[in-house]
């Protein structure tokens, strides 16, 4: 009996130690972003962030709205306006950089699937990375000269979940 319950005990501290057992469920509150010019549900208060990106001789704005919750785990927004020569290529290899320049050089691809946004049918990719200390889940969306990547980090237990499905799920490209 006592064996039995240490191997139970044993058990359980690992699922919990694996994110097995979610925590409280996450408290999704809708987020519109007029400057974005997109919607969706965070789990929490949405913290905006910009910075400047060199562009070749360009100099482009890049806005992050993002929610950190538990020890690390980022739900993110940004979003950023490519330059009119940059907007008129083909969708297909600009997300290939986009894909290329989040694995990084420590990254691995585990899904790569090409979608589309919204009832405008928007240009994107779903793409599950794993880094060494974690995994990275992004859909990278293009609308006309805008960028958008809709982003979640953490363990693949959390970025694979239906809570975070739920965050994916809700974006959406508005006018």
């Amino acid at each position: 009996m006592v064996t039995r319950m240490f191997a139970f005990a044993v058990l359980l501290a690992g699922l919990i130690a694996a994110g097995s057992f979610a925590a409280e469920p996450l408290d999704y509150k809708v987020y519109a972003s007029a400057a974005g010019r997109y919607k969706g549900l965070f789990p929490g208060a949405v913290k905006t962030e910009t910075t400047d990106v060199k562009a070749g001789d360009k100099t482009l704005k890049l806005t992050l709205d993002s929610v950190e919750i538990g020890d690390g785990d980022l739900f993110l927004v940004s979003y950023i306006d490519a330059p009119d020569d940059v907007a008129k290529t083909p969708a297909g290899p600009r997300l290939d950089k986009v894909r290329d320049g989040n694995k990084g050089e420590d990254g691995k691809i585990i899904t790569d699937k090409e979608i589309s946004v919204g009832v405008e049918k928007h240009p994107g990719r779903d793409l599950l990375i794993e880094k060494p200390n974690l995994f990275l889940r992004n859909r990278a969306v293009i609308a006309g000269n805008r960028l958008y990547q809709v982003m979640v980090q953490g363990s693949k237990e959390f970025v694979t979940s239906k809570e975070v499905d739920r965050f994916f799920e809700s974006f959406e490209v508005t006018k």
